[in-house]
């Protein structure tokens, strides 16, 4: 039980704003619940301003489908669906909308998250630079797939992704600093040996929420730039079942792990260490990332998704 009064008030603080905010009590309603005047849950709520608890942004409408979200949840078993309107004529890329929303979803559902799991891809490069610049000096971000450090870091396209969403939102960083895939797994256990990358890839599995998206076999990039599978490996592993590849492994439609060459190649968590984490949230849309859904909510990797409209309803098509 926490006893330090200053730390029972900044709990204090962050409750009346998520009731106020996100839960939409009014003040007397808060007030009547946590037994404060109507002038307290105001202070609170000019403090959480002040303070940063509550950030506010404008930017375009996330124009979210609250009842195809509850039908998603539903007929998944889902934690949490959060899907964004196709809208023909958009102030955004379809791509940056989905990073949009999903940022959006990010930074409101981050209580109790102390250690942040970031598998890089593309899609989520596309989150990291939505996000809002934050101050979660709590928070630890690390990467779950090996990424090189970059020399040249003058920019956001020069540090990784996972660096990018911890830069954003302003918490710790620990890297696992080595080539995701490498051609000779021999090297690969070399890199192995070094303790930045022994120490991070001990530490991924303990993560409270891991960000993730998935892939079709259509391409497999990695990280984005480091040694990619080529077309032909990946037909071979269609063709033994693979539907698709989640942090380099690879599963079939049901879920199970299609074992490959590539596994003895990669530095990353494993399937099985990904489903310790308790909230696992994956970001991603598109025609051709309805199967790779499908089959991963069939396999547990998933139970917080951001989607849009139309993967969702094809995803609710398709999934038997």
């Amino acid at each position: 039980m926490v006893t330090d009064p200053a730390v029972r008030h900044d709990q204090l603080v962050q409750k009346v704003a998520h009731l106020y905010y996100m839960s939409g009590a009014t003040q007397l309603e808060i007030a009547a619940a946590e037994n404060l005047s109507r002038a307290t849950v105001s202070r609170l709520l000019a403090e959480a301003k002040r303070r940063g608890v509550v950030q506010i942004r404008i930017g375009p409408p996330v124009d979210r489908m609250p009842s195809l979200e509850a039908t998603v949840r539903k007929a998944f078993g889902l934690e949490s669906a959060v899907i964004s309107m196709d809208r023909p004529r958009s102030l955004y890329e379809k791509n940056n909308r989905l990073g949009y929303v999903a940022a959006r979803y990010l930074e409101t559902h981050l209580d109790g998250v102390r250690q942040l799991g970031v598998a890089a891809s593309r899609t989520l490069s596309s989150v990291a630079k939505s996000l809002s610049p934050g101050r979660h000096a709590g928070l630890t971000v690390i990467d779950l797939l090996a990424c090189p450090s970059r020399l040249d870091r003058s920019g956001d396209e020069r540090i990784h992704v996972g660096e990018h969403i911890c830069q954003q939102l302003g918490g710790n960083f620990i890297p696992v600093p080595a080539n995701f895939l490498y051609r000779d797994p021999a090297a690969r256990l070399k890199a192995l040996e070094s303790p930045e990358v022994a120490h991070g890839l001990e530490l991924g599995p303990r993560s409270d929420l891991a960000l993730i998206g998935v892939g079709s076999m259509q391409r497999f990039d990695g990280t984005g730039t480091y040694s990619p599978v080529s077309p032909g490996a990946l037909a071979e592993l269609e063709a033994a079942g693979a539907a698709a590849h989640l942090c380099g492994h690879f599963f079939d439609a049901e879920g199970r792990e299609v074992k490959s060459e590539v596994t003895d190649r990669l530095i990353g968590i494993t399937l099985p260490d990904l489903l310790k984490i308790p909230r696992r949230l994956m970001v991603a849309a598109g025609p051709a990332k309805v199967v790779p859904l499908a089959a991963a909510i069939r396999g547990g990797f998933v139970n917080e998704l951001v989607t849009d409209e139309s993967t969702a309803r094809e995803l609710l098509r398709s999934f038997g």
